[in-house]
């Protein structure tokens, strides 16, 4: 049996380099072990609970106050964790699709 973890084969080009987008498709990889739905679409990494689900975006850039390590942000660019804390952008993530929808 195939490991949960392991990423998709269209992200498996991205997760050689240790850039960006590299570090996304290991995240999506822990997140779809984690039953969510996650896939890259223009760079950013979209989950949900399932395909017809609300989901939340996800960006991962250097951030330049800390020493220019990678995080992972909200597409609204707020910073949630350090890329290399995928465990703490997992937490989050499940956390943001549990909210309810605002009124």
């Amino acid at each position: 049996m195939e490991s949960l973890e392991r990423p998709r084969e269209a992200d498996a080009g991205q997760v050689i380099e240790p850039d960006g987008a590299g570090r996304l498709a290991g995240l999506a990889g822990t997140l779809r072990g984690q039953r969510l739905t996650a896939d890259i679409v223009g760079g950013r990494l979209r989950v949900a609970d399932g395909p017809d689900g609300e989901g939340v975006v996800l960006d991962c850039r250097r951030r330049a106050s800390d020493g220019d390590q990678w995080w992972f942000t909200w597409a609204d660019g707020i910073w949630l964790c350090e890329a290399d804390h995928p465990m703490d952008a997992v937490v989050a993530v499940k956390g943001a699709l549990r909210r309810p929808p605002p009124p």
